[in-house]
């Protein structure tokens, strides 16, 4: 499995990605809903692609998908694998870099395929809150136990209006945040 040659690594959706990965709460509910089955890479593009005021309907390519199943998530099932506090601590933190790597690729491919059609992905929209639940409903996987995924759901939401009210009040923490998120 190949990426495409010209996709750009460091992208407005990675960019984004690493600005709300700056919020603890904004991670723990993202990992939390991966937990319950959920790509965070599909969670970051709905809550990008709403911050762009775009309606999306959960559609993907074929590769994307393919990647994340073969590359991003076989690297995740072998780091949970492997205990914290062991001799293999260190193949272990070399296994979340792969990993991480291999969701900036997804974000990467993700990001093309909006450019690609022709959406206006630069710049700040807005906020709807109508929005942003249709377009994380439209991320989350197939599942029966749909009040367990809405409950993430709603943990997530609740993390956002959190880290907004933080980014309006302190003009310094959208700095800091932005500055962190280079240095990763």
């Amino acid at each position: 499995m190949r990426p495409p040659d010209d996709l750009e690594l460091d992208n407005p959706l990675w960019q984004f990605a690493l600005g709300l990965w700056s919020a603890p709460a904004v991670a723990e509910a993202c990992l939390a809903l991966q937990g319950l089955g959920w790509s965070v890479s599909r969670i970051l593009t709905a809550l990008w692609l709403t911050r762009l005021s775009i309606e999306w309907q959960g559609d993907e390519a074929a590769e994307v998908t393919e990647w994340r199943s073969h590359c991003t998530e076989t690297l995740r099932g072998l780091r949970q694998q492997l205990a914290k506090g062991t001799p293999a601590d260190r193949l272990r933190e070399q296994i979340k870099q792969a990993e991480l790597q291999a969701e900036r690729v997804e974000l990467a491919w993700i990001y093309k395929g909006f450019h690609q059609r022709g959406h206006n992905v630069s710049g700040f929209s807005g906020y709807n809150e109508t929005l942003l639940i249709r377009n994380l409903r439209a991320a989350a996987p197939d599942g029966e136990n749909r009040s367990v995924l809405e409950a993430g759901m709603n943990q997530l939401i609740s993390a956002l209006h959190q880290f907004s009210a933080v980014q309006k009040a302190d003009p310094a923490a959208r700095t800091n945040a932005k500055q962190g998120s280079n240095s990763q």
